[in-house]
């Protein structure tokens, strides 16, 4: 059903074959793909690359933390907190839902992008060459994600397959981190080596971290989207292999707000919070993004499956979000948002086909970024290069390893050199494409990518 994991996602698997990188002229600083639109096409402004990353932190303002009273957040305040946050960015950020040609002319203040993520990755297999990356596309920086099934959302009427494209910020406090991790790159020389192993990738208090999404449905194809906003994208279809790049219509239909607060969260650090659109809510296209809920732990206290009535502790489901947001809800209904991939389908459990499988949450797959990437799978796949649809059995020691809290700091892997990338699967994602471009034969001053290059000539998104 999937072919393409969402893109805070890890890079994954499901090739046997020889595979030979085809990566080696990278641009780090690549604004886009290299697919722009004709005038005739798309006539408005194309989407700008801005990462002059603050070479200094400075504590940001936090008026969601009023919301806690020096407590750790809690399902009784996180409606608050959620809302709060959204209070928080919406000055400088609603443009971006609501005007996509106003934001592409602004100066984006307070917002960065991602190194590393513009140019598309190929590889080869066998005698064929295929994208394990498609980069940005021109018109608004977005980034391909899953392609969904249109059973999945059959009740809210989705009439067609659907496929997620997002577009991913960081603020001033978030970027700090962007900067000590790309400190040593260089735009003239187009040499860019990432620096990870001091703890570079730690984000600090007030980090904020937003992803915008959305899907390719009309409202009539799916009517739960009526009165969204509308983006434009220039993509190849997903469902037509042999389609030239085109100007695409998306409804924005989700919008994450991941914000770094350990008063919040003092065991993760981190509090995930998801918004889903509800046409049925009061004002404009972004007043109707509405809380489905928050997540800042993975409840290990309580065994989902043996105890599936036991209520959580550290996740927060708002009862009144839309019905189709809460299809996709994760391992004993924690955090996950439509279009994400926290529910699979025809896995294998102790030998017998599952149809359905709630395997994952908001911090459960963004707790297993590491370097290198090849340590930890995303969900509790036993062994994900062969068979990653073999799963250990829910609730088992093995499958409980996926919903501990850690620390940034702290890795899921025990193997010796694992480096913890703080929850954000993103940066392990354009790591793992600085690493494609490495050339094992020359001594690079990279020799710890070496081990990463060979995960990803090993393994394809799906």
């Amino acid at each position: 059903m999937y072919k393409k994991l969402h893109l805070l996602s890890k890079v994954c698997i499901l090739v046997s074959l020889p595979l030979i990188l085809n990566a080696s002229n990278i641009n780090p600083f690549a604004v886009n793909n290299g697919e722009i639109p004709t005038k005739m096409q798309y006539d408005g402004p194309l989407w700008k690359f801005k990462y002059n990353y603050p070479t200094t932190y400075v504590n940001p303002s936090m008026p969601w933390r009023d919301v806690l009273k020096g407590k750790p957040l809690s399902k009784d305040n996180a409606y608050n907190y959620i809302m709060t946050l959204k209070k928080y960015i919406s000055p400088s950020i609603k443009n971006l839902i609501l005007d996509p040609k106003k934001w592409n002319t602004s100066s984006q203040k307070g917002w960065y992008s991602m190194l590393w993520a513009g140019q598309e990755v190929k590889i080869k297999v066998g005698d064929k060459e295929e994208n394990i990356w498609d980069g940005r596309d021109s018109i608004y920086g977005t980034y391909t994600g899953q392609v969904i099934n249109k059973s999945v959302y059959a009740k809210s009427g989705l009439k067609v397959d659907i496929q997620n494209h997002a577009t991913i910020y960081y603020n001033e406090a978030a970027a700090y981190t962007l900067h000590n991790v790309w400190k040593n790159c260089d735009e003239k020389t187009k040499k860019c080596i990432p620096s990870i192993s001091n703890n570079e990738a730690q984000f600090k208090e007030g980090a904020i971290v937003i992803k915008a999404a959305g899907v390719n449905a009309s409202p009539e194809e799916w009517p739960v989207l009526e009165g969204a906003a509308k983006w434009q994208i220039f993509r190849k279809p997903f469902n037509d292999k042999n389609a030239k790049p085109k100007v695409i219509d998306l409804r924005v239909g989700i919008f994450d707000i991941i914000v770094k607060d350990s008063i919040a969260s003092p065991k993760t650090g981190w509090v995930f919070t998801t918004l889903v659109y509800d046409k049925d809510a009061k004002g404009n296209a972004w007043d109707k993004m509405i809380p489905l809920g928050a997540m800042w732990g993975n409840d290990p206290a309580i065994n989902s499956e043996k105890e599936p009535l036991s209520p959580l502790i550290e996740t927060y489901i708002n009862p009144l979000a839309p019905a189709y947001s809460t299809v996709t809800l994760g391992y004993g209904n924690r955090l996950s948002g439509p279009f994400d991939i926290a529910v699979k389908y025809n896995v294998e459990i102790d030998g017998k086909k599952v149809k359905e499988l709630r395997s994952s949450s908001c911090l459960s797959c963004h707790g297993t970024s590491v370097y290198p990437g090849d340590l930890t799978f995303f969900y509790p796949a036993k062994d994900p290069n062969q068979n990653p649809w073999e799963m250990y059995t829910p609730g088992s020691k093995e499958w409980n390893e996926w919903f501990q809290n850690r620390n940034g700091t702290t890795p899921q892997s025990n193997k010796k050199g694992a480096i913890a990338l703080d929850y954000s699967t993103f940066l392990e994602a354009v790591l793992m494409n600085y690493a494609s471009t490495l050339d094992t034969n020359k001594n690079s001053n990279s020799n710890m990518f070496v081990k990463w290059k060979k995960y990803r000539q090993l393994r394809q998104n799906y």
